[in-house]
């Protein structure tokens, strides 16, 4: 957690867009303790219901592409970086916004899957 804290900006923002359509924040995240703790808290999880991420340019900033076990796209992580400080993270995981990517997953079955995870170990 540490070393995802150093790349945050203090004030960084972490924006989700479900659209409705899936999964979403509820709201923004702001700060960079309360981002690396929501990112270190989330991601292992999807990590264990073996959703992978494919660094990759995302409207000419780092990003990365999450897919699913079948290699649909769940969700796409834009990062905007100033200064080499990560200054805002925007999560789009509204499928209507992620076909151009390819064939999109499921993202309330993920959802269900982490938190059968979750259930198992607790």
């Amino acid at each position: 957690m540490g070393g995802l804290r150093n790349l945050l900006a203090a004030d960084v923002l972490l924006i989700g867009d479900g659209g409705g359509k899936a999964p979403q924040l509820v709201k923004a995240v702001m700060g960079a303790d309360n981002v690396a703790r929501l990112l270190g808290s989330v991601f292992p999880w999807l990590i264990e219901v073996d959703v992978t991420f494919e660094l990759q340019e995302i409207n000419g900033q780092p990003g990365a592409i999450s897919r699913d076990r079948n290699g649909k796209v769940v969700h796409i992580l834009a990062l905007e970086v100033l200064d080499g400080q990560i200054q805002t993270i925007r999560g789009v995981i509204n499928p209507d916004k992620l076909g151009h990517l390819g064939p999109v997953a499921d993202a309330w079955a993920i959802d269900r899957e982490v938190k059968q995870a979750r259930r198992r170990v607790n």
